[in-house]
């Protein structure tokens, strides 16, 4: 319990010291969406510094959202201000100025799970909550979604950790790394050989390459036998 404290602490200061303590930056805010469909992410960098496929946190609330950033699209107030090339024919201050106010990029994020985080520590209501929580919160499906405004930053390594597992922990095996910030995404590979499994996708996506890895991970583990039938010589 200390440490789950220690780390909520950490993550309610104020904004202005969180980055210069080095915590997450936020790249954007919530301006829509729905529990069926993508949220909509209004990007507060220019559209090159986020990736599609890069993993995000959403703070609303009592709540944390984790959600993957599954396309990138640029938006004008006005079609018009799109159309036209304003840093052509207006001097390179006003059309920056100009490209600001009337040309964005939105992010479309498909949100996957959420944690409870309760109130800041600094809230009357912390220890009711902390009462009623004996056990630190974990991740779970997707129930409700961000309040409007609510702000994003991209996923830290403690956040894929929560998610995926600590790299450290026994029977966790790196299967990869995040796109962005090269974060390790791991596998417990005592839990994996409990349930059957199988890995579908589109050609060309990586279902060969991830079974590779799932195979040396089950090896090094030590975790199950192994008895491969395959029809394209690819193992």
């Amino acid at each position: 319990m200390q440490h789950y404290e220690a780390v909520m602490s950490e993550m309610f200061q104020p904004l202005n010291l969180r980055k210069n303590n080095g915590q997450p930056e936020n790249i954007g805010y919530v301006v829509g969406g729905s529990l069926k469909d993508s949220l909509r992410v209004r990007l507060t960098l220019s559209a090159q510094e986020v990736q599609e496929g890069s993993f995000v946190i959403i703070n609303s609330g009592d709540w944390r959202f984790y959600g993957l950033v599954t396309n990138i699209e640029l938006g004008a107030t006005d079609p018009r201000f799109a159309d036209e090339q304003s840093e052509v024919r207006l001097p390179a201050g006003l059309a920056s100025l100009l490209h600001g106010q009337t040309l964005y990029t939105t992010l479309e994020v498909m949100p996957a799970l959420m944690m409870e985080i309760g109130p800041d520590l600094s809230s009357p209501r912390y220890a009711e909550w902390r009462q009623a929580h004996a056990e630190d919160p974990r991740p779970i499906p997707i129930k409700t979604i961000p309040a409007h405004h609510a702000l994003v930053h991209r996923a830290e390594a403690g956040d894929v950790a929560e998610i995926f597992g600590d790299p450290h922990k026994k029977g966790n095996f790196i299967i990869g790394y995040t796109r962005e910030q090269n974060h390790p995404v791991c596998m417990d590979m005592e839990k994996f050989v409990q349930r059957s499994s199988g890995i579908f996708g589109a050609t060309g996506t990586g279902k060969s390459f991830l079974t590779r890895m799932i195979l040396a991970g089950l090896i090094q583990h030590d975790r199950s036998s192994i008895l491969i039938f395959d029809m394209h010589n690819e193992y």
